[in-house]
């Protein structure tokens, strides 16, 4: 099961505190450790019926290129395709644009600033190259 709160989180560390540090002993300061820590971040919500859209897609400078990125985008495409969609789609940065090509979507508009920072809208079609 995903941790879909902060009060699931909260819950999850207690348990884990319990069993390692007062149940077995273990020094206090053990749980919860470094793994627990966000790495990679991103959200996505039901904008029209059977339309996804994924926001907010970010990693840790020091965590990139090492498969954090992926693994949180093909976590949220499975829970999303569960969900029977017709459309699920993304602002991305233009200069991040062939990581998401490489994962399935295509680019569907031409390039539009945001911020000042460069963008363009994609697709997923679910074809990785």
């Amino acid at each position: 099961k995903k941790v879909e709160s902060l009060p699931e989180f909260i819950d999850l560390i207690s348990l884990r505190v319990n069993v390692f540090i007062k149940e077995q002993g273990f020094t206090p300061g053990w749980e919860p450790d470094e793994d627990d820590k966000d790495v990679a971040t991103a959200r996505y919500s039901e904008v029209a019926p059977e339309e996804f859209k994924i926001e907010r897609m970010a990693t840790q400078k020091d965590f990139r290129g090492k498969g954090m990125a992926r693994k949180l985008l093909e976590f949220m495409l499975s829970d999303i395709r569960a969900q029977k969609p017709k459309k699920i789609w993304l602002r991305g940065q233009a200069q991040v644009r062939g990581f998401y090509e490489k994962n399935g979507f295509k680019v569907v508009t031409d390039p539009f600033a945001v911020h000042g920072k460069m963008h363009v809208d994609m697709e997923y079609t679910g074809a990785r190259k």
